[in-house]
């Protein structure tokens, strides 16, 4: 299968996925997203983690999200990496949770920051330090990470209206 009839079945795919222009039909839109994820067309096999976390058009599964998001991030994707950390931490599994958000960091994933400092704030896997936590939050949040500049700003009305 060549490249653009790849690009077609995935694009099929979401077009299905939203109703866009045809009837929506979520079994349809994981058929032809799995169609283009067996040829290996890279979007396409990081969405199929995506189906089977949320069950879209397929019965829930972590193991399946797992086993497509690993494929994924074998090949660098680094939204694959954040969601085998969000899997992880799901399932409490904190230090499996860290490792796939600092991987995804590395790989430039700045929500992943965030995340890492969720888990300096309430010791999730690591000794709790709230400083290094306001440090990684404030570091995300100058990456434009809405949750972190969310927390930031609770955090400093808090603070205000503790006083």
């Amino acid at each position: 299968m060549t490249t653009n009839e790849q690009i077609r079945l995935y694009n099929q795919s979401l077009d299905y996925l939203q109703g866009k222009g045809v009837p929506e039909d979520l079994e349809k839109s994981f058929a032809l997203n799995a169609a283009a994820a067996r040829e290996g067309y890279r979007l396409a096999v990081l969405a199929m983690g995506w189906y089977y976390l949320g069950g879209i058009g397929v019965e829930k599964s972590h193991e399946q999200a797992r086993k497509w998001y690993r494929k994924s991030a074998r090949h660098g994707e680094p939204m694959a990496m954040f969601s085998l950390g969000r899997i992880a931490y799901i399932e409490l599994d904190f230090t499996e949770s860290l490792l796939w958000f600092g991987r995804a960091v590395e790989a430039g994933h700045s929500r992943s920051l965030y995340w890492i400092g969720k888990h300096h704030w309430f010791g999730q896997g690591v000794p709790k330090n709230r400083k290094e936590a306001l440090r990684l939050f404030h570091v995300a949040a100058n990456k434009k990470v809405i949750a972190a500049r969310r927390v930031l700003k609770f955090l400093s009305r808090r603070d205000r209206d503790s006083t």
